[in-house]
Formats: structure tokens, sequence, C-alpha cells
């Protein structure tokens, strides 16, 4: 069967199946129905590779509070309703393999073992966040992995009935200022506590080790720039993918640069670059510090430095919640910094910043 993106294929399901169901179901009924959290489709970045697992015709329906008793009842429904297939896709789909993923599987016969997840509204979202949507302290949204807030806030809303999945998503689609500015503190004190590093390595011609330092200085440079978009940062898989979303086209160009250069003084140089370049488009932004900064020397060694400490001095200063501005940098974003998927799933976060 030819491809075709999940947010166009599950539109149209809704539209022209799913919707008409739910009004036969119950014509009073009040439910939203989306396709947001896990999956490539949600993204938009799906393509025919991504049919193999957890893709096809699927979406969520949210019901409020009152409704949770009916949520048997409505899945129960859809089994016996929906047709196998849809614009020749099935859907009809296997039981959870060992890794909890299923696959559209031709449909036999009788009852469609269906792809949509039916949640009463408050549960999902505190799942996910481990706390009530509506209040949420700064520091509760530091124990966020980024990867969350990504599916959270990503994909499409194809009903709003209850009249809350687009509040309660729109109310997630960016970081408190306070956040905001604390997140930029810790992406800096990284670079503060390496940039003198790359010039040592310089000076030894430790080329693997220039590498790996001016690579983790590039990610956490790509990494304030969707912070300063106002863009969360998804994980490894789609994090070049979802930077060229930014419309950053010099920045991805210097940071390219230094990834494929391999004469060491040239690393150094460009990476220098890149960091002015970063600083600048802070710089630009409405409600942030200006912090003047150029290239100099680490002390009387000729390593090139910004001298990111002065940054991070200048972002804590900005923050208001007293509890933010005293608050551990090393500890915060744990799940980009490090660059691990273990981040982006339960309370790791939350355990760490809460103990």
């Amino acid at each position: 069967m030819p491809f075709l993106p999940g947010l166009e294929l599950n539109e149209r399901y809704y539209t022209e199946i799913v919707g008409p169901l739910m009004k036969w179901y119950d014509a009073s009924f009040r439910y939203s129905a989306s396709l947001i959290g896990y999956g490539s489709d949600v993204l938009g970045y799906d393509n025919a590779t991504s049919m193999d697992h957890n893709w096809g015709p699927r979406m969520q329906i949210f019901v409020g509070k009152a409704d949770a008793g009916r949520i048997e009842s409505i899945k129960a429904y859809l089994r016996a309703h929906l047709p196998g297939e849809f614009m020749g896709f099935s859907t009809h789909f296997s039981e959870k393999g060992p890794d909890g993923t299923q696959k559209m599987q031709v449909h036999p016969s009788g009852e469609v073992n269906h792809l949509i997840d039916v949640f009463e509204i408050d549960g999902f979202f505190t799942e996910f966040l481990h706390k009530d949507a509506s209040h949420l302290t700064h520091v509760d949204w530091m124990c966020i992995p980024e990867q969350r807030l990504v599916e959270l806030t990503s994909g499409r809303v194809f009903h709003d009935g209850l009249e809350r999945l687009n509040e309660i998503r729109s109310a997630l689609r960016n970081y408190p200022q306070d956040v905001k500015l604390v997140k930029l503190a810790a992406f800096w004190e990284c670079v503060s506590n390496e940039e003198a590093f790359t010039g040592r390595a310089v000076e030894f011609g430790d080329l693997v080790s220039l590498k790996l330092l001016a690579a983790r200085m590039v990610s956490l440079m790509l990494k304030i720039c969707f912070v300063l978009k106002e863009t969360y940062v998804p994980y490894s898989k789609w994090f070049s993918r979802a930077f060229d979303d930014l419309g950053l086209p010099e920045i991805k160009a210097l940071a390219i640069e230094v990834l494929t250069e391999n004469e060491p003084a040239a690393i150094e140089s460009k990476l220098a670059g890149l960091y002015m370049s970063v600083l600048a488009l802070q710089n630009a932004c409405a409600g942030l510090p200006r912090v003047e900064r150029v290239i100099t020397n680490y002390y009387n060694r000729p390593y090139k430095v910004i001298g990111a400490g002065e940054i991070v001095s200048a972002l804590r200063a900005a923050i208001t919640d007293e509890q933010l501005k005293a608050i551990d940098l090393t500890l915060v974003g744990l799940d980009n910094k490090l660059d691990s998927s273990d981040f982006t799933n339960g309370d790791v976060l939350g355990r760490v910043l809460r103990r």
C-alpha cells in the first residue's frame, strides 16, 4: 500500500469513520479526539519505514472524569463497529508483542482489534507529567523530560468537545520565563566547565579528544537554540530533523563546519565562531539579559573561550523565583545533557530534582 503521512491519514479516519461512529454511540456525548504522544507520525516525521509498528489508523479519545466509567463501553463499541480497513490500511492490529509494539494485520472477520486508546483526560496528562497539568510549579516543569513535552504538544487535535484538550496543550507549549532562564544557564554552565579543554586538546594534538569535546559543545549550542526558539528538544532520533524546523540554517552550517573539520586549530576557531553566533541569537531574544562577550584567551593560555561563566551569571541574576535562582545547575536538564533515552521515561528527573 502507498505511504500516507499518519497525521493526514488519521484526520481523515476521524472525520470519515470515528467521528460518525461516536455520534451513533451517543450523539450527546462530549469527548475529545487527537493523535498525540509517541510516534514519528505525531511529529510529522514518519515515512514508509514507520509503517512496520504502532503506525496506521490510530488515535486517542479523551473523556471527562464523570464519564470514565464508559471507557470500556466505548472501546467495545469501536471494536464491534469499525470497518476492517480504511483507505487501504488495516484498522486491525496484532496483540502487543514482547516489546509492547503492535502491527497492522489483515482483518479476518468479527471484531476489530483497534488502536484507538480511550483515556480520562486528567489521568492521561497526570500519568505523563507526574503532576496535575494545571498546578505545575517551576520545579515541576524541570522534572518533565523534554521528549514528553514534545509528545504532548505535537500532533493534531481532531475534535475538542471537552473544550480542555487544546487548553492543556496550549499551557504546556512553552516553558515559563524563569524555567527558560535556568535551562539556558544550565547549558551555558556546561560550556563554561569545558570550553578551555578544546584548546588543551589542540595544544597536545589530541584529535580524538578534540572531536569528542567539540561535538559535545556543538550539541549544547544547538540545544540552546531550541530554548531560544521556544521549542522542546526531542530525543536523539529526531534531534537534527527538529533543529531544521527551527529555521536557523546559518547556525546549522557553522555546526557542520565544526563537526567535519579535521585540522585542530581550525576546529577551535570555528567552535568559537559558533559560540558567538548562538550568543548573538540569544541577545536578540526579547526578555533575556543582553550579555556582551568576545572570544579571548583562557588566562595566559592561548585557548579560545567565550567566558561562558559570565553568561551564566547574567541569566541567573534575571531569575525571579528564588528557589530556581539557587538551584544546582548540574541537576537541570539531565535528559538533554546526557542524551540518554533512559531519562525520557518515568520520573527519573523528578527523583533527582525533588530529593
